[in-house]
């Protein structure tokens, strides 16, 4: 049963580090967790957005470490703090990924501060590694946005029993103007931002959850001054059946579309998993990644993992980036790659 619960988790919609919380008061607990890997791959031309692997042996393009604190000031009136070393931060320099106030009513949920971008079934718990089976999210669909995860904004989430097995669950938000800084290899990229504004539709039960999510937002790339309007729609659903957990994820804006399917397979503290993804339009590449987690206790897990990512010939002749950072034709590298990886994740 206990296994069975680890493997659910992510369908309730549970933060993982919820569960190992350490208790400071009655109404404030501190929580954390954390990934770290060795990985390489068989190409010198650094692969996806802000891990960057090439084929020198990597002990940080994945390190992330995070702690969060939960305060409730009252019964309806809470806060909470994330602070988290991602995998582009140095540790001297770690990132705010969310700060908000939040006030429930009856079914309404109201949050205001730093709030994560509610566009995909795992952006909630996207830096917590233990709570999905896979290494990585998958790069075709997460990394889709440049890594962008938050916003300074408001939300409202109106919650609502459809049944005695499920729950709807719709969230408008809105995020302020801000400048939305990443880097890409040696591209350092500002975008100013006017608006995020969109919303999260969601419908879960014990066994399945369905996802759709909407952003519109509003932008230029500085130094430039010239306003682009992006559209971006997703949809993805999981659905447990026994020991098997299938998952699958759409993303497409007027630049790209990009989807995977997974399927995994608990067997005691062993779970297997083979996932498929494609990308179109911006990013040209398909990829297969086939892996085998082992939870070593609740809290603690492994991951061994093999991914390969291609491109088309004529995709490589066009300068076409792929998953790759730079296009490897500048390079004169192979189009495609063999990436090797064994992560550590925890929570506690």
């Amino acid at each position: 049963m206990k296994n069975k619960l680890i493997f659910t988790l992510p369908l309730l919609v549970t933060p993982l580090t919820s569960l190992a919380a350490i208790s400071i008061t009655d109404n404030l607990s501190v929580s954390g967790f954390g990934s770290t890997s060795i990985t390489r791959s068989d190409n010198s031309v650094p692969i996806f957005v802000h891990r960057e692997i090439t084929d020198d042996t990597c002990y940080d393009c994945d390190t992330t470490f995070g702690l969060q604190a939960d305060l409730a000031m009252t019964d309806e009136f809470h806060a909470s703090v994330q602070l988290v070393k991602r995998p582009q931060d140095t540790w001297s320099d770690p990132e705010l990924e969310w700060a908000y106030l939040s006030y429930e009513y009856d079914d309404l949920t109201f949050k205001g501060g730093r709030l994560r971008i509610p566009l995909f079934l795992v952006s909630e718990y996207y830096y917590v590694g233990q709570a999905y089976t896979w290494a990585r999210p998958p790069q075709e669909v997460y990394d889709s946005i440049l890594g962008f995860t938050y916003f300074d904004g408001v939300s409202a989430t109106w919650r609502h029993d459809l049944s005695d097995e499920a729950v709807l669950s719709l969230t408008p938000y809105y995020g302020f103007e801000r400048d939305n800084k990443t880097e890409l290899g040696d591209s350092k990229l500002t975008f100013d931002t006017e608006h995020m504004a969109g919303i999260s539709a969601e419908v879960s039960g014990f066994n399945y959850r369905v996802h759709f999510g909407y952003m519109n937002t509003k932008y230029s790339i500085k130094p430039s001054t010239n306003e682009e309007i992006l559209n971006i729609y997703t949809l993805g659903g999981e659905y447990s059946l026994d020991d098997w957990q299938f998952m699958a994820e759409v993303q497409a804006d007027s630049i790209q579309t990009n989807w995977y399917v997974s399927g995994a397979y608990r067997m005691d503290k062993f779970t297997p998993y083979l996932v498929y993804g494609e990308s179109h339009h911006r990013r040209k590449s398909n990829s297969v990644t086939a892996g085998l987690r082992y939870d070593l206790t609740y809290s603690i897990s492994l991951n061994a993992e093999w991914q390969g990512v291609y491109m088309s010939q004529s995709d490589y002749d066009a300068f076409n980036t792929g998953q790759y950072v730079t296009p490897p034709r500048i390079a004169g590298e192979d189009k495609d790659t063999n990436i090797y990886t064994l992560m550590l994740n925890f929570v506690f």
